[in-house]
């Protein structure tokens, strides 16, 4: 079984409990605006420029097929239209400038990876499959959550939702921990700002629920689109009506800017501040008192 993916990250401690080895799958339904991944919207390779790295040697004109590369009045230049990701630009220089971001590989390469860390996971770790959106790979990531459940590896897939139901139903069984992306509770928010369905979303969320799988609601805090208390009240209720035990807010951080413009694109929220510390604390507690609310309010009924 083959697929596409455009990272895997040894040691990590943010995708999901204790130590973990995360996957990170090409591809995506959606097109946030704060994305960190942007290299994961498409399908295929991408190839990133870090211009800080270029020495300005001029070897990847030479080794590129395809002409992309050139260098005018000493800067570099590219027509990325024009790249097929074949990596020759990147094996032909020195300062580890140019990088091809997304490769095809299989379940079993991947696995070779995951033994790698395994001594690591205790009884706590484990893999995550996130991205992009895992889920429109899903015999692909099936395939993967098999063969780690079979070794007795502990799952997760972090996803948005936005795929068929067809899709969770591929990967629910072995799968241990969902941690389930909430952006926008609102059709127009999500058209402006990320793309997708709502209606999808939230079907699949409920999927989940009906099928008593264990999951975390992980919630991006935007300023000036979604940190508002009739958002964090929207999520308090989802999260009430369905049972889910774990609300995680994901304050907002311009981290993912550079990758942006390494890949040729503009990032819309250049300029926005990352969230302080005690503005994403004061949302916590909002969410916290307003969950509470809500558990009162349903005790009472």
């Amino acid at each position: 079984m083959t697929g596409e993916i455009f990272s895997m990250e040894r040691f990590s401690i943010h995708d999901g409990p204790g130590v973990r080895t995360s996957i990170f799958f090409k591809g995506c339904p959606l097109h946030c605006i704060w994305c960190h991944n942007p290299e994961s919207h498409e399908r295929g390779p991408v190839l990133q420029y870090l211009e800080k790295e270029c020495v300005g040697c001029a070897g990847c004109v030479s080794a590129c097929p395809s002409g992309v590369h050139s260098f005018i009045n000493g800067k570099h230049r590219m027509d990325r239209g024009k790249c097929t990701g074949c990596g020759q630009c990147c094996l032909a220089c020195p300062g580890d400038a140019l990088r091809i971001r997304g490769k095809a590989c299989t379940a079993e390469e991947v696995l070779q990876v995951i033994g790698k860390d395994r001594p690591y996971y205790g009884e706590e770790g484990g893999v995550t499959l996130s991205g992009g959106e895992p889920l429109l790979q899903p015999d692909f990531a099936a395939e993967i959550l098999r063969l780690c459940k079979e070794r007795g590896i502990g799952t997760c897939v972090e996803t948005a939702g936005d795929v068929s139901q067809k899709a969770f139903l591929k990967v629910i069984v072995d799968t241990d921990l969902f941690l389930y992306d909430y952006k926008l509770d609102t059709q127009e928010q999500m058209d402006r700002y990320t793309g997708g369905s709502l209606k999808r979303i939230r079907e699949n969320l409920e999927l989940l629920a009906g099928h008593g799988k264990k999951v975390v609601l992980r919630c991006p805090i935007i300023p000036g689109i979604n940190d508002t208390r009739e958002h964090l009240k929207a999520i308090a209720e989802l999260a009430d009506r369905l049972s889910i035990a774990d609300t995680e807010l994901m304050p907002y951080h311009g981290y993912g800017e550079d990758k942006w413009r390494q890949i040729g694109k503009e990032y819309a929220l250049s300029g926005l501040p990352n969230m302080e510390k005690e503005t994403a604390d004061i949302c916590r507690r909002q969410l916290a008192g307003l969950r509470a609310g809500c558990h009162e309010k349903g005790r009472e009924v």
